[in-house]
């Protein structure tokens, strides 16, 4: 049982030790004290984490400031269905929302804090990190909610923002969509690398299902490292300007320092992977 879940997961023997102990309840020992509070912790943010991507999820579907997002998903074009698998959300406006939410439900705004969802702001009060953005949860390959993305709708900047490194989330050691995507990359033997999350959820809505990005950041040894567990063979598809061609040669090299095959896309200029798809259709991008 183990060996299977080692190799259908492409993980080590402790991580299905794990994985097989949290489905069936069992509760594995701790050996030293500083592990188990690291683990408590840990397990604490997964469910804070997760608690808030329902909470955005709900404010996405049901809450009338959020029509503008829901406008704007509709043209992009994104099916229910997939805003649902993607778990996208809505941040209001209010500086405490979710931080009300959660203390209501009796999570101490420690924990709240230390898994990232709220700031210390100069007046020394703690304010929602994330407000009137479109929410994309990010997740690991065990399909556990780490953190969170978000996009503005207007002009302000940063366009995006990402939740900052907690017990859980380390940003250059995960990439985005690789939990939906994993088993479909072992089938086709092959990962196609974007840069953005719409990227992602355009390519998996259009079938691209084998699609996963960098969570905006440029390539690191542990997100290939961790793609080398489901394949050897990558094609770079990343947005045809200046800056994604810079990512694209600093990904290539580290890619090849691994011993992974590696292809690169070109796209029309002007064009990202989720506009193109949407223009020409999967079939166009695939060809």
């Amino acid at each position: 049982m183990f060996n299977f879940v080692k190799e259908h997961e492409k993980i080590d023997f402790i991580d299905a030790v794990k994985m097989l102990a949290e489905k069936s309840g069992v509760r594995l020992p701790e050996y030293r004290k500083e592990n188990a509070e690291d683990s408590s912790l840990a397990g604490a943010v997964y469910g804070i984490n997760d608690i808030a991507a329902n909470f955005y999820g709900d404010a996405l579907s049901k809450s009338a400031a959020a029509s503008d997002i829901r406008r704007y998903i509709e043209k992009r074009g994104i099916e229910d269905a997939v805003v649902k698998k993607f778990r996208l959300g809505y941040a209001d406006n209010s500086w405490k929302s979710l931080m009300d939410y959660l203390t209501q439900r009796g999570i101490k705004q420690d924990l709240i804090l230390k898994a990232g969802l709220i700031f210390k702001g100069k007046d020394s009060a703690f304010y929602d990190l994330f407000r009137n953005r479109l929410v994309f949860p990010i997740f690991d390959v065990r399909n556990r909610v780490l953190g969170f993305g978000a996009r503005v709708m207007d002009d302000t900047m940063p366009k995006y923002i990402n939740s900052p490194e907690t017990a859980v989330y380390k940003k250059g050691q995960h990439l985005y969509g690789l939990n939906f995507a994993k088993a479909c990359i072992k089938e086709k033997g092959f990962a196609v690398i974007t840069e953005g999350y719409l990227d992602v959820i355009t390519s998996h809505q259009y079938g691209i299902n084998n699609a996963i990005s960098s969570l905006g950041t440029a390539l690191t040894l542990e997100q290939i490292r961790l793609l080398k567990r489901y394949t050897h063979n990558v094609v770079m598809i990343y947005d045809a300007d200046q800056a994604g061609e810079m990512a694209t040669f600093r990904g290539l090299d580290l890619f090849l320092e691994e011993g992974m095959n590696v292809k690169i896309a070109c796209l029309e200029k002007g064009h990202d992977p989720d506009s193109f798809i949407r223009k020409y259709g999967p079939r166009g991008f695939e060809t």
